[in-house]
């Protein structure tokens, strides 16, 4: 109920300046910030009288004016309570008018802010539902500049803030200005400008509401931590013309808050601060020019990192890290500043203070400010993985911005830097300043070796960018790289800084070598380093400083070397020292070969003898060293070896150390710098070549050329990986360096033994060795032995060559031209020629390759020939043998392409690339029409391949196991399986299958050729685009992952913009789709769901109209896919097919005339192929898809296909539900089920499906014209609809239909009703039946009357018509839904219902009379009253009832003439003699189950209507007729029906009672005792089996109803009967009271004892005859044996108050003998003295005193009392 605020409000009396509307407005809203009564100055309760009134002149409120506290108080201030309704009043009125929600929000807030409960929570509710503020999109504007104002003012008010008191300013304020809101109000105001840019920009308002949070006199720390969050919130939005001008005021005031708070701890504090930290960070991103001329904020933040607690200094962090910005691009004096700031707290114990300072290194400073790069060197060794990170990418260039233009960045000068870098590391100057003959390595590491190892990378790389450096070789560097090879240093550091050493040797040998000449021990240090890489380098750094050391010292030193593995002595020493030594002997005698230094032939033949001997060694890795070692000497020419054997390396040593030190003299021997000993030895090769080659195998032990190549060979065989590689290499630079026949034969021979290896690093190592064999490579020997070369494809990428093309590019620039001779090894002009023996293993190499290896049967050895073939047009492309032989490359490598080995496609693909960029114009363009050719499907040219039977034509594993186990991969053994089958064709089925294996292989390696080629070819691809995209596109989808991968390459080679160039060919991409997902291989079948999947993405309906329906078509088809794999990929399309088809159906999203088409093209497609179809995964699809159309289109669209869509829908309840229900239905009573139940759970889970909410939703679409083609289809659904849920729904949708279209049904429901009736009652299910007249019910509702009429016509005829169950229940149930639903209708056929349901109410089906029942009492509101109204009706129906064929109409027409009898009062007894004459007309005849129920019609229309009865003239219908009749039946045998008779009778006599039939029934009651009596005799201890003996055999009548029945007929006899028949009747009860019978037969047959006696008193008038008190005292020696029974009181007192009748009857016994009295005395004395009940007490001591009086004497009596 609202309040109404008129009532409530006092008088509005508006002033001058203010309309009406104005003045009631502040009216309201000073009403409900409360008044003077709500709450003080600081928001809580005033105190109050206990009446409830104002206590005295009370101050201003929070967020009021003084004469707005007149306005609410009027005349008087109201009550709390009257305040209380006022406000909730408004708060109703507003929410009931519909006030706009930003008009009303301010009410709202100050209401939610009310001290008052009730009041709260009602602003609360409507703050949440109205304005919606807590939700993402409020009802309410943030953003409207004047509610923003009205916000403002109700939080500030009109009074400035001050210092001063509220009561102060309320005091000193004029009457019209308002105060500020109070606590709570702000606190909730403040939440609001947070959600508001508009308020963000309100200055000065911004300004004064955060001083006021933060300084005002009543602020909470609450206030304050919203107050710096608002403070945040305008730094970030806040408008940048009106941020400027306060941003020093608010700065200023921000610092002086974290002063004033620093010394508080507590969390509400540290909160603040850290809020506090943060408005500063935002502050300094929009007011930058704040900071950058003051570091002492930046100092003061990053103090405050140290020492601020790990609450605040996660937010201190970001802060400093924002604040960064504002000092980006400082100068000067601030940029110093800042530079010590950071140098100081990069060195900080504090995580964030090393983090903070790395962050601003990196973005304050260019990448080329030396400090900045110190820091992050600094960083970069730091002990947290978060400093050392930021550290290491402050060490590397910056990347880009997206969008900006590629510049090259600068790194520092190498000078400055290692000069600054010395300045602040005093103690890198120290080796500088010393001579370098005293490099000491046991000095202490300056830095951390992890900042050390990032420095002189760093370092590196700025002498790599300022190579024309005039100080890029100078002792500062040098000195900084000797500190980094101290002992402390870890191994990855000195590997670092002697590379860097070496670079640095290896741009100015001769300078370096000068420098480090007298360092050979400190060198030679270094080649016993466990690490190899250092060894290597070091020994590369001996071999350049020889070219400054005297010859003497050089052939020291090389004796030296040779002793420390000379002797092969492992233990004596380590591996690493005889690695190191050989390693550095190799260098060290390859510069010898050079002629720098000058040394003895001797002592380069020892040292090669010795390299020759070491690789005999039983290490097989020092072996390998060796001959790595030759190699390197091999690079310079022949071996120092001569072709006869020469003395051991060890005594050649010894020689000539003493020839050195004896003969100073023989230093004259030494050859002459410009003829070195290499010269020599190469001039008398030739001569003695002949003479070499004769030599044999056995000769391997004598150091030769020969003997040593057949040793270095001899390692490629080794197991070890690594040592075949650099014996390989070895052999490689030894032909490089001499190429003659007697190197080259072994080596090559040697080489491509190796194709065999299956190692990759092997193949691609030999691929190398062969290029320096064939010659041409693209290096020196100055580049191998004197840098950091592992290889030609690493040198060529360390050199930015970048990729193979790129590096033959770099070989194709060579000046072929020019007449000098080529830096490279062996390298050519068109003029030069080589020699012989080099030109015939160039034509073996080639024939090798091209011809044997690429085409060999085995995949190991195609994989080596294509791996070499690469190496050889990479390294030597432009060779003029090569270059001829372009198109013979290219047709090797494509063949390669469908290769099985990944690595063969790879480098056939790569080979591709190579060949076009050596080519000319018309081979390019016969290389692209091969690849398309191969991409697109077509055949390919195929060179003939010889098989083994090891050829390997599957891969392992992909054709499973052999039946008798063993793998499926080899010619072999496909052939042995093809035999063993008897199937030899079938050889020829797997030979296909590796075709089509062979042409995915080709796809992808052409897929990787084409990528690599796609940037080169340019325009040349042009006509070939639209062709390859649609294929290139699926491709991109295959089940390959290898295949994938490369397609995916090339598509990103191919296509700059993707979705562009997805969109011009989409026609043909959606046609390349649908085409192969339709094909014959499964592969193009899955890659086309994938693909088409993402290609649908997005599409509108102008792109899909002409295909969506052959989408779906295989879509669907896919979705029954003989393969897992595709079916899984078809349910993913068919996901984003449903999603894509939703959304083109969707009117909300798609133009209504499109939805309209797409939903007739897909709706009629789902329901002919989806729905009907026999995959289960096809239906599910298409079912679930139609849901979500129906429920996402609207009627329009629906309505059109509403008659088919709810036809298939209602079939599809029955066809997804799973068979095996049917199956356990039809088993049901087997399985000790109930049907009922099973149907029942079966039909409620089928209204849970998703066809019931489309089925619901088609009701609700339907109109009348819909209905013309629906009522049909659906008529013949109800008929010939198959599966429970389709009928049960078809009746469900029936009532829906109805429901909905109400009326509209009208002239459908005669085809409704007919269909359901005739279906119904040919129908089983009672379930289906109870459905079908639900249906009917629903539909009789808007059916014509006659219909109606007609209808409950045959309902009724469906029962009284002889049938089954189900049509007497199919009969029940439509009368009870005619009358649940139809109750109006059918008010008017109750005549004809109601009498069958009171006879139907009694079938002897349960469930059938349950119904009918149900039917009577709905329609009956007194049982009495309607059988009078309907007896008219129900006496006829009885009748025929009984007269029926049927039994059970038979049974139900007696109960319910029963019922009729016991209900029907004074209107049965008219109609009562001609029933009782049907009745008594049925009795005879056979006996049928439930006959009895006859019986109790004849008793109960006997008893209803006696007099009717008894005056009948009719002899079928006189009571004497039902007496005889029942007498009748007492003769049957079956028991159960003589019990039925008996009883029956009883009730007949007791009706009859005015008429005597004793003699009538006498005979067969009489006789019953004694019969009984004598069977217990005969058979004792069974008198209780009588109920168990057969049916068949004649039986005596039940006692107990017996002697009822003797009862009532004894009671109803006549004077005379009575004296004529009491001997027999007391003879009878005599027999019944004997003892054997129970308790209950003695206790009727004492009942009626007592009726006998009162019967006999009331023949005589008087006291009886003296021969009649015989008869009655015989009966009590058996009255007083009952009485004896103590179990049952409630015996002994029936058996007492019989015997005190018989006394009174007899004068007290006198007749009774003394020795009989005496014998009762003593029994009633101990019955009296024994018996616990009371009652029974009493009774004997009466009958007692009865007996006594009657013998006689007082005294008798006395004496017989128990004392």
């Amino acid at each position: 109920m609202l309040y109404q605020p008129a009532a409530l409000l006092p008088r509005v009396m508006p002033t001058a300046n203010q309309s009406p509307a104005e003045a009631l407005g502040q009216l309201i809203q000073s009403s409900i910030t409360g008044g003077p009564l709500a709450r003080g100055p600081s928001g809580g309760s005033l105190s109050r009288g206990s009446s409830g009134s104002a206590v005295g002149p009370l101050p201003t409120p929070p967020g009021l004016a003084r004469q707005d506290v007149s306005l609410v108080e009027g005349k008087a201030a109201p009550s709390v309570n009257v305040l209380q309704k006022r406000k909730l009043g408004i708060l109703n009125f507003t929410a009931a008018a519909g006030l706009d929600p930003g008009a009303a929000l301010l009410l709202y807030l100050i209401a939610a802010a009310d001290p008052q409960d009730s009041v709260s929570r009602r602003g609360e509710e409507l703050l949440r539902k109205r304005c919606g503020l807590d939700s993402p999109k409020p009802s309410v504007n943030l953003e409207d500049s004047a509610l923003i104002a009205k916000l403002f003012h109700l939080f500030q008010g009109s009074v400035q803030p001050s210092m001063g008191s509220a009561s102060q300013e309320a005091a000193a304020m004029p009457d019209d200005h308002t105060l500020p809101a109070g606590v709570l109000l702000q606190s909730r105001l403040m939440n609001l400008f947070t959600k508001s840019t508009a308020a963000a920009s309100f200055f000065p308002g911004t300004v004064q509401v955060i001083l006021s949070c933060v300084y005002g006199t009543t602020t909470t720390s609450r206030l304050k931590q919203q107050g710096m969050e608002f403070a945040v919130w305008v730094f970030k939005h806040a408008d940048d013309a009106q941020l400027q001008p306060h941003s020093n005021v608010i700065l200023q005031k921000l610092l002086q808050l974290l002063n004033e708070e620093g010394a508080s701890s507590d969390t509400p504090t540290l909160t603040l601060r850290g809020f506090t930290y943060q408005a500063v960070g935002q502050l300094a991103k929009r007011a930058p020019q704040l900071f950058q001329k003051d570091t002492d904020i930046a100092a003061q933040f990053f103090s405050a990192l140290s020492v601020e607690p790990p609450g605040v200094r996660a937010a201190l962090q970001e802060a400093v890290s924002t604040l960064a910005v504002a000092y980006k691009g400082c100068s000067g004096d601030a940029a110093a500043r800042i530079e010590q700031l950071l140098l100081g707290s990069i060195t900080s114990p504090q995580e964030a203070s090393r983090l903070c300072a790395v962050q601003w290194a990196n973005r304050l400073f260019p990448f080329q400010h030396v400090p900045a790069r110190y820091i992050c060197a600094l960083a970069a060794g730091d002990i947290k993985l978060e400093v050392r990170e930021e550290g290491q990418s402050g060490l590397k260039p910056p990347k880009p911005q997206p969008g900006a233009a590629q510049m090259k960045v600068t790194y520092p000068q190498l000078a400055a830097m290692v000069s600054y870098t010395q300045s602040r590391q005093p103690a890198l100057q120290q080796a500088a300043a010393t001579a370098r003959g005293s490099l000491d390595k046991s000095k202490p590491l300056p830095l951390p070796p992890k900042a050390y190892l990032a420095l002189i990378a760093f370092l590196r790389e700025c002498r790599q960018q300022h190579t024309d450096d005039p100080q890029s070789v100078s002792q500062d560097y040098l000195s900084v790289l000797e500190h980094a090879l101290v002992k402390d240093a870890t191994g990855e550091l000195h590997v670092t800084a002697i590379q860097a050493l070496l670079e640095v040797a290896s741009d100015s040998p001769e300078q370096c070598a000068g420098l480090y000449r007298g360092q050979l021990s400190w060198l030679r240090s270094f080649l016993i380093h466990t690490d190899a890489t250092a060894r290597d380098t070091a020994g590369k750094l001996c071999g350049i400083v020889m070219l400054a050391v005297k010859p003497e010292s050089a052939e020291a030193f090389m004796t030296e070397l040779i002793a420390g593995f000379g002797d092969h002595d492992v233990k004596k020493n380590k591996f690493e020292v005889q690695d190191g030594y050989i390693g550095g002997t190799g260098y060290v005698l390859a510069q010898a070969m050079t002629g720098q230094p000058a040394l003895f032939r001797e002592a380069q033949q020892q040292a090669a003898v010795a390299l020759f001997d070491a690789l005999k060694h039983t290490q097989h890795a020092l072996a390998a060293t060796a001959a790595a070692a030759l190699g390197c000497a091999g690079l310079r020419g022949p071996l120092p070896l001569p072709d006869a054997p020469i003395p051991s390396a060890a005594s050649a040593a010894e020689k000539l150390q003493s020839s050195i030190e004896a003969a100073p003299e023989a230093k004259q021997s030494i050859l002459p710098p410009q003829e070195p000993l290499s010269a020599s030895l190469s001039s008398t090769s030739t001569v003695r070549g002949t003479e070499a080659e004769s030599s044999s195998p056995a000769c391997d032990d004598t150091a030769s050329r020969q003997s040593a190549m057949r040793r270095i060979v001899a390692l490629t065989k080794d197991k070890d990986v690594k040592v075949v590689q650099r014996a390989a290499m070895a052999a490689g630079h030894c032909c490089a360096g001499n190429p003659v026949k007697s190197v080259l034969d072994p080596a090559l021979e040697a080489l491509f033994a190796l194709g065999f290896n299956k190692n990759e690093d092997v193949l691609f190592t030999v691929g190398e060795a062969l290029c320096f064999a064939f010659g041409g490579v693209p290096v020196s020997a100055d580049i191998v032995l004197r840098t950091s070369f592992h290889s030609i494809a690493t040198w060529l990428n360390s050199k930015e060559a970048g990729t193979m093309s790129e590096a033959v590019e770099g070989v194709q620039d060579m000046d072929t031209d020019s007449a000098a001779p080529s830096p490279h090894l062996n390298g050519h002009n068109e003029s030069s020629s080589d020699s012989a023996d080099q030109v015939a293993a160039q034509d073996q190499i080639i024939k090798k390759v091209m011809q044997e290896l690429v085409f060999h049967s085995r995949a190991e050895v195609r994989c080596a020939g294509c791996v070499w073939l690469l190496s050889l047009i990479s390294y030597t492309g432009k060779h003029p043998k090569l270059m001829p032989l372009l198109p013979d490359i290219q047709e090797a490598f494509s063949h390669l392409l469908g290769d099985q080995n990944e690595l063969t496609q790879e480098m056939a693909s790569r080979g591709m690339s190579v060949v076009y960029s050596l080519g000319d114009e018309s081979a390019q363009k016969q290389l692209l029409d091969g690849l398309m050719g191969v991409l697109q499907g077509g055949a390919r040219k195929r060179r003939a391949v010889k098989l083994t039977g090891e050829t390997q034509v599957f891969e392992e594993g992909s054709m499973g196991e052999a039946p008798g186990g063993g793998s499926l991969s080899t010619y072999k053994e496909l052939c042995a399986l093809a035999t063993d089958m008897g199937q030899p064709d079938l050889v020829y089925r797997f030979m296909d299958l590796a075709n089509h294996h062979a042409s995915i292989n080709s796809s992808r390696g052409a897929a990787f050729g084409f990528a690599s080629i796609a940037k080169l070819a340019g325009e040349q691809l042009g006509p070939y685009i639209a062709k390859l995209v649609p294929k290139l596109y699926r491709y991109q989808y295959d089940p390959n992952a290898r295949v994938r991968d490369s397609m995916s390459h090339i598509w990103r080679a191919l296509v700059a913009e993707p979705k562009k160039t997805v969109d011009e060919h989409f026609g043909a991409i959606l046609q390349e789709l649908l085409k192969e997902m339709g094909g014959r291989l499964w592969r193009n079948r899955e890659a086309s769901c994938n693909a088409l999947s993402d290609l649908l993405q997005g599409r509108r309906w102008p792109e899909l109209k002409e295909k969506l329906r052959d989408i779906w078509t295989m879509t669907l088809r896919a979705a029954d896919d003989i393969k897992e794999s595709v079916r899984g990929a078809a349910t993913i399309l068919g996901k984003t097919l449903r999603n894509l088809t939703l959304r083109l159906c969707d009117p909300q999203v798609t133009p209504t005339k499109e939805a309209q088409e797409a939903v007739g093209l897909a709706l009629p497609l789902l329901l002919e192929q989806g729905v009907t179809s026999q995959v289960a995964e096809v239906r599910a699809m298409g079912l679930d898809m139609i849901a979500k159309m129906v429920k996402a289109s609207g009627p329009a669209q629906i309505q059109p296909h509403l008659a088919d869509l709810s036809v298939t829908m209602l079939e599809s309840l029955s066809g997804m539900e799973d068979s095996r229900l049917n199956y356990i239905e039809q088993h049901a009573n087997s399985l000790g089920l109930d049907s009922d139940k099973l149907e029942n759970a079966r039909v409620n889970a089928s209204k849970a499906s998703p066809m019931n909410d489309t089925l619901d939703l088609c009701a609700r679409y339907a109109n009348g014209k819909t209905l013309d083609d629906m009522v049909p289809k659906l008529c013949a659904l109800v008929k010939r609809g198959i599966g429970l849920n389709t009928r049960t729904g078809c009746a469900r949708f029936i009532i829906s239909l109805t429901t909905r279209q109400g009326a509209d049904i009208k002239p459908h429901t005669a085809a409704f009703i007919k269909a359901l009736v005739t279906t119904a009652r040919a129908e089983k299910s009672s379930t289906v039946q109870r459905s079908y007249a639900q249906a009917a019910g629903s539909v009789a509702r808007y059916t014509s009357e006659a219909r109606l009429a007609k209808l409950v016509e045959e309902a009724v005829a469906m029962y009284t018509t002889p049938g089954d169950r189900e049509s007497r229940l199919m009969s029940g149930m439509l009368v009870r839904e005619l009358q649940k639903q139809a109750a109006e209708a059918f008010s008017g056929q109750t005549s004809q219902a109601l009498p069958l349901a009171f006879i139907a109410k009694s079938d002897e089906d349960s469930a059938v009379a349950a119904v009918w029942c149900e039917i009577w009492e709905e329609g009956t509101t007194s049982i009495s009253a309607a059988l009078r109204m309907y007896m008219a009706d129900l006496v006829p129906l009885i009748t025929a009832g009984l007269s029926s064929q049927q039994w059970g109409q038979k049974k139900a027409a007696a109960k319910a003439l029963t019922d009729l009898a016991e209900g029907g009062g004074d209107a049965l007894p008219p109609h009562a003699p001609a029933l009782i004459a049907t009745l008594l007309q049925e009795l005879p005849g056979r006996l049928w189950d439930g006959k009895e129920a006859m019986l109790s019609a004849v008793a109960a229309v006997s008893k209803a209507a006696a007099k009717a009865v008894m005056s009948s003239t009719q002899p079928s219908s006189s009571s004497k007729a039902v007496v005889d009749a029942l007498m009748t039946a007492l003769g049957r045998k079956k028991q159960t029906y003589r019990l039925a008779a008996l009883e029956a009778l009883q009730t007949a006599l007791e009706s009859f009672s005015s008429e005597d039939h004793f003699e009538s029934v006498a005979g067969p009651l009489l006789a019953t005792p004694l019969q009984h009596t004598q069977a217990a005799t005969s058979t004792s201890g069974q008198g209780s089996a009588e109920e168990e003996q057969d049916e068949d055999k004649e039986r005596p009548l039940p006692l107990l109803p017996t002697l009822k029945a003797l009862q009532a007929a004894w009671q109803a006899a006549y004077k005379q009967t009575a004296l004529k028949q009491a001997p027999s009747v007391a003879k009878a009860l005599q027999e019944s009271l004997q003892p054997g019978f129970s308790w209950q037969i003695h206790a009727a047959a004492l009942k009626t004892t007592q009726a006998f006696v009162v019967k006999l008193q009331e023949a005589e008038s008087a006291s009886v005859l003296q021969e009649q008190a015989v008869l009655l005292t015989d009966l009590i020696p058996g009255v007083v044996r009952a009485a004896q029974d103590v179990k049952i009181a409630q015996l002994q007192t029936a058996a007492l108050d019989t015997l005190a009748v018989v006394l009174k009857a007899t004068e007290g016994g006198h007749q009774l003998s003394a020795e009989k009295q005496t014998a009762i005395r003593e029994q009633l004395n101990a019955m009296i003295a024994d018996n616990r009940s009371s009652a029974v007490k009493a009774h004997a001591t009466d009958v007692l005193a009865l007996l006594t009086a009657g013998s006689g004497g007082d005294a008798e009596m006395h004496d017989a009392l128990p004392q």
